[in-house]
């Protein structure tokens, strides 16, 4: 069977989604903010289409849930119309409307829109969208010619083959791993005060910069790069023979930034290729794909 091709769904249309949904999936009592694209009105293996009214901003699980039939045609518009849920969902993300703090080695990294570039490759970015939002994006590097997790603005582009991914609903934790030793999980919490900032940390950085506005929406950042020295947590960084600790930066661009590395990066080596269309074989779920090869 020769398999349909449809080109990539277009920003303008990811963005009518995620507004309709009030930037959240829709499902009750998830509201997780990283989603996907489910085609359902008509289904993509019955016709090839990225038309909005016929689409619906789910998260990964329930989009997974969704091409498994677990929700009706009918329900699945329900969802698209029910502009009450949507302001919940919506009200439910204030905390990605506070500045940022990214908690990365040790070291604090205020209002800094791209915390990790590596090889000036931005591979954790937060920025704000139109709308006052913060939006994640993540391309994660790999010693592997093999599919890695790839995030733009919140949307889910690619994953490959984890041997675990978790991303709970209200998307305050992400986590994936690899067999070969990638792995990146970030945790999202809200500091209210610098007072309890400070005891956390056991630092006095936040009682004596008056610059930080609390209250704040912290993302600790963990991640290692297998094959390779790259490895930092929230409390540590080493790469090479080389240890980073202690500080606060603020408003700067970029945090974390390892240049001139000498590593051969190899992920993704089709995706390139890929994104001037998107293959279907009797299935909804785009890209994203969960499970073993």
């Amino acid at each position: 069977m020769v398999a349909n091709k449809r080109k990539s769904i277009p920003a303008k249309v990811k963005s009518i989604l995620r507004e309709e949904v009030g930037f959240g999936c829709p499902v009750k009592n998830c509201g997780n903010p990283y989603l996907e694209y489910h085609h359902f009105d008509p289904p993509v293996n019955i016709r090839a289409h990225n038309e909005p009214e016929g689409m619906i901003a789910l998260c990964a699980q329930h989009h997974k849930k969704a091409d498994g039939d677990v929700y009706t045609t009918e329900q699945l518009h329900e969802l698209k119309k029910d502009k009450v849920n949507a302001s919940i969902v919506k009200g439910n993300l204030d905390w990605l409307r506070q500045d940022l703090l990214a908690v990365i080695g040790g070291v604090f990294y205020y209002e800094t829109p791209i915390p990790v570039l590596i090889d000036n490759q931005e591979v954790i970015s937060i920025k704000r969208d139109n709308d006052g939002y913060l939006r994640l994006s993540v391309n994660m590097l790999s010693v592997q010619a093999e599919e890695r997790l790839i995030i733009d603005a919140n949307s889910w582009e690619n994953i490959g083959y984890p041997i675990d991914l978790r991303s709970p609903p209200q998307g305050k934790e992400l986590e994936v791993n690899y067999v070969n030793g990638d792995m990146l999980y970030l945790r999202f919490f809200v500091i209210n005060s610098a007072a309890e900032a400070s005891k956390k940390y056991n630092t006095n950085v936040f009682e004596t910069n008056k610059d930080i506005n609390f209250p704040i929406t912290v993302v600790e950042i963990n991640m290692s790069i297998g094959g390779t020295t790259i490895n930092f947590s929230p409390s540590d960084t080493s790469f090479a023979s080389n240890t980073i600790k202690g500080g606060l930066i603020s408003r700067c661009g970029v945090g974390l930034s390892l240049a001139n590395t000498g590593v051969n990066w190899l992920q993704n080596p089709k995706w390139k290729l890929q994104s001037r269309f998107e293959v279907i074989d009797n299935s909804n779920v785009i890209n994203v794909k969960f499970g073993s090869k």
